[in-house]
């Protein structure tokens, strides 16, 4: 998408444009939503949240900008426990937030979407992977991201 404001989208280009808060990997491989690579980020019991960033730079403060990601969690998430997908603009992740989406079900891949409008025409955007795990469950999910698209057009 000629509009799409985000550097190496689907991520076929490892971790250029992104930075990240912990283990993170990029897959090769046929689960890929798009192209042949996605993102792994790891979550833990001791560190359930992981965050993907980049810097977003002459954004248009006067036009409101659309996120759609794709978004998976690897394998079954046990009953007792699920993940969230989230976006937020900026340094503080609470005031920030603008597209948040719980996940119950693993090994599928889910839209996140949502709008923000900018305040300033340079800033950051952050992905979150975040799991709540259960006292028996898994010692560690993987969150997928692919595709990431925003665009004011």
């Amino acid at each position: 998408m000629p509009c799409n404001v985000i550097n190496n989208p689907s991520f076929e280009g490892g971790l250029s444009s992104w930075y990240t808060s912990g283990p993170a990997t990029v897959v090769t491989g046929p689960a890929a939503y798009d192209g042949d690579k996605f993102l792994s980020l790891e979550t833990t019991p001791s560190v359930p949240t992981n965050t993907i960033t980049q810097d977003l730079y002459w954004l248009d403060t006067a036009n409101i900008h659309n996120l759609t990601v794709q978004v998976q969690v690897e394998g079954q998430i046990p009953a007792s426990s699920h993940c969230e997908a989230r976006a937020y603009i900026g340094d503080d992740a609470d005031a920030g937030e603008f597209a948040s989406e719980i996940i119950f079900n693993g090994g599928e891949w889910l839209t996140l979407q949502g709008s923000f409008q900018p305040t300033v025409r340079d800033t950051t955007i952050s992905l979150v992977g975040y799991c709540a795990f259960g006292e028996a469950d898994e010692e560690y999910f993987n969150v997928y991201f692919d595709d990431v698209i925003v665009s004011d057009c």
